[in-house]
Formats: structure tokens, C-alpha cells, sequence
């Protein structure tokens, strides 16, 4: 899948490799061992997967991940 402003991968396995990676670089510490992060990644783009605009998947999924970090743990109460 393509837009005008970056490449976005066209499967769900493609989503959460790119979410899961951007999540690894902003979670230096280790706040989710990499296991919990990799699951949290997948749930996030799995939920968010059958929207309208795909374009935001992984944005959205960025975020509720972003989101689990800081509770450390994949069940983040602003979703």
C-alpha cells in the first residue's frame, strides 16, 4: 500500500514488523521484554487492522504500543 508521504507495507505481517521496529528503537530500556513488545505490536495492528484508512494503521498501532510501553504491559486503558 502506497500514499503520498511514505511506503506502507500492504500486509499485516509488514505492519507489525514496521510498528514492532519503531517501538524497539523509542524502548531502549527494556520497559517490555522484547516477547511482550512483539505480542503488543501484533494485538495493536490486528485490532486496527479492518479500518476504513489503512494508511493509519500503523501510526495508531505506533501509539497504542507507545501506550503499553508506559504501563508496561499490553493492556493500555486509553484504548
Amino acid at each position: 500500500m502506497n500514499s503520498y508521504f511514505a511506503h506502507v507495507p500492504s500486509d499485516v505481517q509488514g505492519v507489525v514488523a514496521a510498528v514492532k521496529r519503531q517501538a524497539e528503537e523509542e524502548c531502549l530500556d527494556d520497559q517490555l521484554p522484547p516477547p511482550v513488545l512483539d505480542g503488543c505490536a501484533r494485538e495493536a495492528v490486528e485490532v486496527l487492522w479492518g479500518s476504513r484508512i489503512m494508511t493509519f494503521v500503523p501510526l495508531l498501532a505506533l501509539r497504542r504500543v507507545r501506550c503499553s510501553v508506559r504501563a508496561r504491559t499490553c493492556d493500555c486503558d486509553d484504548w
